[in-house]
């Protein structure tokens, strides 16, 4: 069984770039997506804010990296 796809995955979206290689990165992934429904709305959120000017881009950021993490 081969456990890298032929062509990954690739996600693009202003800038924003995730490759995944093997359905075991995608697995990882999604699960972590899905654990961390809260921290992921709170980046959103942050993230939103910093693109239209009503926050800073280093407390958008932040609150990105704690939700991957």
């Amino acid at each position: 069984m081969i456990d890298q796809w032929q062509e990954p995955v690739r996600l693009k979206e202003d800038g924003l770039q995730i490759t995944m290689e093997t359905p075991a990165q995608a697995r990882t992934w999604l699960r972590h997506a899905r654990r961390s429904g809260p921290a992921w709305e709170e980046a959103l959120e942050k993230c939103s804010a910093a693109a239209e000017g009503r926050l800073s881009s280093a407390e958008a950021r932040h609150a990105l990296l704690m939700a991957v993490y």
